[in-house]
């Protein structure tokens, strides 16, 4: 039976309102998260079961307040998470994509820091950062759970350990210039493996303090442009992504046959890449408020030679207030496909012929989040996993998670 410890849900529990308490002077917040779900499958998996997580996010951050004589504004934000139990995908389901986005490894650690200077229209951010919350985003695709919607799996299946995002933050530096009010740029440079380990051990930094810069492991380094005028309902982004270190092709060797075959070591390449485009509409509302409803479309290419993916597509539609006096319940249907590069499929051929070689998942996901009060959410989701792993062997499975939030 799965269970939280609760020494370390109440380390992280207790951590932000004593920041708080001792930092109250104006200029300062602090906020925590309690978050429990429960999984289990009603058709398909690769074996039966159930899973449960709890994951605690405290926080606190600082802005210095506005003076009419100063040009510069200084913003510092840290927090805190404790993450247990196991989530659907590794106790029951083995799908590649992620069932649950809150599915980590048990641990309580210092998770994002930093420090933030603002000047006219740029913006400068330091310390231990998440790519994952200004790169790549949608705001519709906030309200799912697979994690196919949050983090894209062109990026997040293709760089080290998932790159600088949920559940480990990276030392990196933030640039943002905005021109006027409609458009933005934004350049990233991260720590190349946040879990400091080629092996993807998350022990090395189970703790959140483990720093390890450059060398093999390389740099981490995202451009996005942003356009969202506050007239337009429509809102585009564009972005390239980068990761120095090197990556060994997923079917050739250094003499251009498969490795699989040849059995030497796998040819190496100096660097890895992809893109992303996204575009969002407002359907009818304004965000934030009862009748908001928005669509959202996210689509990302990677080099097939390198890559396990070689392009991801996800949309959906979250709307509030569809049912009669419900006006905050929020609404959500969406469609995530991740297509497995040629190259992978090609060399799982060359190692076994008579394995199923992966081709795609695709992720089909309904779900409607009842706001109980204002600190209180309770989340039904239902998700339908086209060929989990990949592969078009196993049969289709079903999940269902029931995910229950409460903030302060």
């Amino acid at each position: 039976m799965y269970y939280v410890r609760l020494n370390h849900l109440l380390l992280a529990l207790g951590l932000v309102p004593a920041l708080s308490a001792v930092a109250a002077d104006a200029g300062w917040n602090g906020g925590i998260d309690f978050t429990v779900e429960a999984a289990g499958a009603l058709q398909g998996a690769a074996q039966r079961g159930d899973a449960f997580l709890g994951l605690v996010l405290g926080h606190v951050s600082w802005e210095e307040a506005a003076t009419a004589n100063s040009r510069w504004h200084w913003r510092a934000y840290a927090s805190v998470l404790a993450l247990e139990g196991h989530g659907p995908t590794k106790r029951f389901l083995g799908d590649f994509l992620g069932a649950s986005n809150m599915e980590g490894f048990n641990s309580t650690r210092l998770y994002a820091w930093w420090f933030e200077v603002r000047r006219d229209d740029w913006s400068l951010r330091g310390g231990a950062l998440l790519a994952d919350e200004e790169f790549a985003t949608t705001e519709g695709g906030g309200y799912f759970l697979n994690s196919a919607f949050g983090w894209p799996a062109g990026i997040s299946a293709n760089t080290k350990n998932t790159g600088p995002a949920y559940c480990i933050a990276a030392l990196g530096l933030r640039l943002e210039r905005r021109f006027g009010e409609a458009t933005a740029w934004r350049l990233g440079v991260y720590d190349g493996d946040s879990f400091d380990s080629c092996t993807g051990d998350p022990q090395i930094n189970r703790y959140g303090w483990h720093y390890e810069l450059g060398g093999a492991q390389g740099w981490f380094v995202v451009n996005e442009v942003t356009w969202a005028p506050a007239a337009s309902a429509n809102r585009f982004a564009a972005g390239v992504w980068l990761h120095t270190a090197n990556f060994a092709d997923v079917r050739d060797d250094a003499s251009g046959c498969p490795f699989a075959i040849t059995g030497a070591a796998p040819r190496e390449h100096p660097s890895n890449y992809g893109t992303y485009v996204i575009g969002e509409r407002t359907l009818r509302g304004k965000s934030g408020e009862a009748g908001y409803a928005t669509a959202f479309l996210r689509l990302g290419f990677a080099p097939s030679d390198r890559n396990t993916i070689g392009w991801a597509l996800d949309t959906g539609i979250a709307a509030t207030g569809l049912l009669p006096g419900r006006p905050a319940d929020i609404a959500t249907l969406g469609v995530a496909h991740a297509a497995f590069s040629s190259d992978f499929a090609a060399n799982t051929r060359a190692r076994d012929p008579s394995l199923p070689a992966p081709d795609f998942e695709q992720v089909i996901e309904a779900g409607y989040t009842v706001v109980l009060s204002a600190h209180l959410t309770l989340t039904p989701d239902l998700q339908y996993i086209r060929h989990p792993g990949g592969c078009a062997g196993p049969s289709d499975a079903i999940a269902f998670l029931l995910r229950f939030k409460a903030s302060y």
